[in-house]
Formats: C-alpha cells, structure tokens, sequence
C-alpha cells in the first residue's frame, strides 16, 4: 500500500497458453490499471468510499479536542507552560497530519516532543495514533523496533518529568501502545487479504473471458471445416453436371455457358480448400472422408446413449422433409452435444430429445430430470464446470439466425436445451 494514500498504478501479468500444436508461442496479457479504490485500509474492508478528509482529518480534530481539554482542565503545571506546551501540541498536529507519507519520521516527532514535553494529555495520544499509523503503512521489519520506540517514550516521558512509575502504569502504557499496534496490524492484513482475493477473482474473470473468446474460435473453426464438407458436395455436383450437360450436344452458346459455370465452381472449390486450410492449425489431421451426420443419424445416437447407461428415447412430431444439408448436420450435433453434456455433468436417469417439424423451422429440445450440475453459469455460455459444451450449439443456431435457450426446466427437476432452426 502507498503510505500517502493516493492511488497507485498496479500492473497484472497472466497467461493463457496457446492450443497445442501452433507455431505461435504463448502469449501473455498484460494490464495496467489504476486502482478503483484508495489504499486506505479502512476504505477496503467497509467496502465503500470514506472521504479522505475523514480519514486523515477526523483522528487529528480528535487528538486536538483531547489535547485542549486537557491543558484548559489542568490547575497546575509542572515544567513548560501553557504557551509552550499549546505549541508543542500544535507542532504534533501539523506532524500527524503528514502521517501518511512518513509514518517513522511522524512518530520520531512525536516521541521527541513527548520526552521534551511530558504532559500526558498532549503526548500520548499523538504517539498511539502515530504508532498505529506505523502498523499500518511500514514494513513489518520496522514495526517491532517502531513499536519498542513508542513504549520506551511513553514509559521514559513519566521517568523524565516527575512521574509516579509502578507496575501497574507502566504495563498499562505498553498494553496501551500494544493495542494500537494490534489495531493497525490487523486493519492491514484485512485489506491486504481482501484486495488479494478481488485482484484474484479480477484475473480469474479476465482469463475466463479469453478462454471463453478461444473456444468460441475453436468451436466456429470446426463448424467451417463440417460445413465445407457439406458445401463442397453441392458444388462439386453442379460442376459435375455443368460439365455433362456440356458434353451431350448442347449448342455452342449454352456449351460456353455451361463451361464457365464448371469453371467458376472449380475456382470456388480451390478457394474453399485454401480458406479451410487458413482456418485449420498446421498439425490438425485431415477431416475424415465419411458422409457428415444428420437427422437420419439420430436413432444410433439415442442406442449408444442407451449403452452408456442413459435411458434416451427420441419423439418426431411434425410433418418430415428433406433439410438442408447445413441444417440436417446442425440438428445432429446439437443432439449430440447436449447428450454428451447430461451424461458428463447432469446425474440424470433419463433424457427426452424432440424434434419438431415446423413449415419453416426445425425445433430441437433436450430435457433430462438430472440435477443440472455443470450446466453454463454465464452469457458466454462457459459451464459450470469448466468447459464450453455449450458455446457449439448456440454458434450453430446463431449460424442460421435461429434461437438458443439453456436453464432449468421450470417444472421438477432437470434441464432443458431447446434450439429453433430456420429453414430458410
């Protein structure tokens, strides 16, 4: 903490490795930022912003109403005057309130006037609170010797000028000096402690939020790849069959016409094959040469989710028809992957997926009656647990400008996913 109790520029270094296999090294963040709060320890244990004034002001006015009362209460003095000791007590205010910028040189200040001094009333005070001031904003290799200083002072002011020292006074004197010591002690470990754990849950926040932005790249990455498994498909039909009709006895025109329509789907599927070489990592194994998944897949999905202990039934309403080829892949994989997250996460005894067909859209749900553990706890669809299951299935909605929805059933226990696919 700065002994001033201004703010301070704070810098944070994290790191958040690189997905195995890159060239690119890991790569580190690092923020500088200003500290949303001042350093005084008070201010950061209550929680909410102390005027400064109060905090360096109040105990100072304190020390002054006692130090007043005391030298108007007194009927006799021994040694200095009223003048004398009035200054004296003035020059410990001006030092006390410079507390915050050098707490050792304050309380040498207020030791030496309070061994000049000696009247208990106007030096005590000053030197408990500059002590205190010590345990709060020194290292702690000085705080013992500092502490020492401060007793030997009030215990030496008593034997200087006149004092009756006993045992009782003199363990008060040091018990006095030791509570203020303790008080400081403590008010800082409570605010050191406390800023650890924001300063903790800050970076814990900033490296969810990248981890969070990768996957969803990652996640958009391998929707690319299965999509232009789909694309290219169509497109290498629509050259094929340019060209066949080209061959069987078109006229010169629709000849040409058909040629440069099999020539821009080559050119098209050169630049697909480059793109998704771009996208993948340069160790990532090539994309199986199998037909992708769809809607037909289902019924062995709900078996092998059988065989994994889960009692998985699966309900088609609606009216079936040929989707598109995107769509028909979505739907599978969103099945897929809420499955995959009831088995891992949920505790559940039984799942429920529904398809339904509507004329212009594909309605996917996934209930299960488990305990829901796991399931996301943020916007960015990062679960609970730690993974992002879920960041797939809403890019594969928002793919085609459907509607995403994950949360508790609202009736019994359970979760439900529930994605809307447009048809067009």
């Amino acid at each position: 903490m700065a002994p001033d109790g201004l703010p301070r520029e704070e810098e944070t270094t994290f790191t958040v490795p690189v997905e195995a296999g890159r060239q690119s090294p890991p790569y580190a963040h690092t923020v500088r930022r200003r500290a949303a709060h001042p350093d005084h320890p008070l201010t950061i244990i209550l929680g909410w912003p102390v005027p400064s004034w109060v905090l360096t002001a109040g105990p100072v006015v304190f020390v002054f109403l006692c130090g007043a009362a005391g030298l108007a209460a007194a009927e006799k003095l021994h040694g200095p005057g009223r003048g004398l000791l009035a200054l004296g007590l003035l020059a410990n205010l001006i030092a006390l309130s410079a507390r915050y910028r050098g707490p050792l040189v304050v309380l040498a200040i207020t030791v030496a006037l309070s061994l000049a001094l000696g009247y208990g009333p106007i030096v005590v005070l000053p030197i408990l609170l500059a002590v205190y001031t010590v345990a709060e904003y020194t290292p702690r290799s000085r705080l013992l010797p500092a502490a020492a200083v401060a007793a030997g002072a009030v215990v030496g002011t008593e034997a200087l000028h006149g004092g009756k020292l006993s045992a009782p006074v003199i363990l008060t004197e040091v018990f006095a000096v030791s509570l203020a010591v303790a008080a400081g002690l403590y008010l800082r470990t409570r605010a050191d402690y406390i800023t650890g754990l924001r300063d903790r849950a800050e970076r814990l926040e900033r490296e969810r939020e990248l981890l969070a932005d990768r996957a969803v790249g990652e996640e958009r990455v391998r929707i690319a790849r299965e999509l232009h498994d789909v694309v290219a498909h169509s497109v290498s039909l629509m050259v094929v069959q340019a060209q066949a009709l080209a061959a069987t006895g078109s006229n010169g025109e629709q000849a040409q016409a058909l040629g440069r329509i099999a020539d821009r789907g080559r050119d098209a599927l050169s630049e697909m094959h480059r793109m998704l070489g771009v996208l993948r990592p340069q160790d990532a194994e090539l994309p199986a040469r199998e037909p992708q998944p769809g809607v037909r897949d289902l019924p062995a999905l709900i078996e092998r989710t059988r065989e994994a202990g889960l009692a998985a039934t699966l309900t088609v309403t609606g009216t079936q028809g040929e989707l598109p080829a995107a769509v028909d892949l979505s739907a599978y994989r969103i099945v897929q992957e809420a499955l995959t997250n009831v088995i891992r996460h949920a505790a559940a005894q039984r799942a429920i997926v529904t398809l339904t067909y509507f004329p212009d859209a594909l309605e996917v749900v996934v209930l299960d009656d488990g305990t829901g553990v796991g399931q996301p706890a943020g916007a960015d669809g990062a679960d609970a647990s730690g993974g992002h299951g879920l960041v797939g299935m809403r890019e594969r909605v928002a793919l085609f400008g459907g509607s995403f929805e994950a949360g508790d059933r609202g009736h019994g226990p359970g979760y439900r996913v529930r994605a809307l696919i447009p048809l067009t």
